[in-house]
């Protein structure tokens, strides 16, 4: 009986193995977490900002607009954020870092 136990306990560790191994080599490193990829952004400017305790993402992308941003979605607003920040994600900004901000433009 102890026997099959280690046979049917190194086949799992086994099967495991194969498993994560064929998911990490057939799997090209991106993630799709929203199906808004053809979303256009408007003209803007990035804006260097310390972030201070409370703030988010959108309360200081409001703060630091010359114009009225009413027609801009959230979705672009967090789509500008982070092509402006690629390796940070809009839900994880930290006090006390300096971060770019997207400040939309006149379009002519």
């Amino acid at each position: 009986m102890e026997f099959l136990r280690r046979i049917s306990l190194i086949t799992f560790i086994i099967l495991v193995a194969v498993s994560i191994f064929q998911d990490l080599a057939h799997s090209d490193g991106t993630t799709s977490v929203s199906n808004n990829e053809n979303l256009e952004l408007p003209p803007f400017e990035a804006v260097p900002v310390k972030v201070n305790p409370g703030d988010t993402v959108l309360s200081i992308t409001e703060e630091i607009q010359t114009i009225t941003v009413n027609t801009v979605s959230v979705e672009i607003i967090l789509k500008a954020f982070e092509s402006l920040n690629p390796n940070t994600s809009s839900n994880d900004i930290h006090v006390h870092e300096v971060y770019y901000f997207p400040q939309f433009q006149e379009e002519h």
